[in-house]
Parts: C-alpha cells; structure tokens; sequence
C-alpha cells in the first residue's frame, strides 16, 4: 500500500506505509488509475491525507516557503500558496499580484498609491533584475485580466505566478540575509 504524495499539513515528500487503501479491482483484476486511491497516514506529521482520482485533501501548498520576509509579506505569500492548495487558481493569481503591493511598501514606496507605481517602484529600485522585468509584468498582466474580466485561471497559471513570487522573494529577502550572515572563514583579515 505504499504511496508517495506531498502531504497537505507538513509539506513534507513523504512515502506513506500505513492508512486505508480504497482500490477495487475489476473483473479483470485490474487497478488502473486506482491504485493510489485512499486515505493515507503521513509518517512525519501523522496526520491523514485523502486520495482520490487526481484530488487531495488537503491539497499541498505550491511553492517553497522563503525565509527572512516581514510578517505581512510573508501571509501575503503563504495565502496564494494555501488558495492554490484547495484549487483556487483565480484568488491565488490575485494574491500574488496584491503581493507585489505589499513588497514594494515593505522596501519603501509610499502606501495608497495605484498598482502601477508599485510595479514601478520595484523596477525602479533595482528589487527586480533587467532580465526579470518580463515575469513582474507577466504577475500583473494575469492579475488584471483576473480582476477586470470574467475567466477562472488555470492550475498551470497559478503555478508559474507563485513561481515568479517566490524567485522575487528569495532574491530580495532570502539570498540577502544568507550573504549578511557571512561565517568567520570568509571575513577578510587585514594581513
């Protein structure tokens, strides 16, 4: 009964042992697509995953989580990831766009101005490289067209969107604080 899947509460990979299979053979005595449908017991968290066809419930949070963000930046971030989970593609798109928002207010730009000026505020400030101007327009284009028009986004879209706010995170939190906490055998000694 061994099944690999990433569990919803602990985001652990995990190779689960123990739990309730629920496959049923055919006449033919033929699993098919079957063969993983169950309840599922994760061996780090202990806590029960349902498999069923292509769903699970709880769903995993899409994305890595990112180190060194404020508070507020980070629920932002974790919020898109948790509504990709239960398969809101749309409102995880949306979270990533109102992201931006909140990234370019915790590096300095004034707050109650209109979204543009905070996709701007980041380019302006060098928060987004040259080459990745193209994926923060990518975040705001599919964050508009999922405010101001009537279509329900896809799981692929959701998936490139919280990719594009995870890199800008790790690039401007994550990476900055490693290189701060420069252990003694790289210090330069006055020699």
């Amino acid at each position: 009964m061994d099944f690999t899947y990433t569990c919803g509460y602990c985001g652990s990979r995990v190779t689960s042992e123990r739990g309730m299979s629920l496959n049923t053979e055919n006449r033919a005595g033929y699993m098919g697509n079957y063969a993983s449908q169950g309840v599922y017991i994760c061996p780090n968290c202990k806590y029960p995953t349902f498999i069923y066809e292509d769903m699970q419930v709880p769903g995993n949070n899409y994305g890595n989580s990112v180190d060194h963000v404020s508070k507020e930046v980070e629920d932002v971030y974790n919020e898109a990831r948790k509504s990709f989970s239960v398969a809101a593609y749309t409102g995880s798109i949306l979270l990533c766009r109102k992201l931006l928002m909140h990234v370019a207010v915790d590096f300095g730009a004034d707050k109650n101005k209109n979204f543009f000026d905070y996709v701007n505020y980041l380019k302006d400030n060098h928060y987004v490289s040259q080459n990745s101007g193209e994926w923060i327009d990518s975040i705001r284009k599919f964050g508009n067209v999922a405010t101001h028009q009537i279509v329900v986004n896809t799981k692929e879209d959701a998936e490139k969107m919280i990719k594009f706010c995870e890199m800008l995170l790790k690039m401007n939190y994550e990476y900055p604080a490693l290189m701060n906490q420069e252990s003694d055998s790289t210090k330069e000694t006055n020699s």
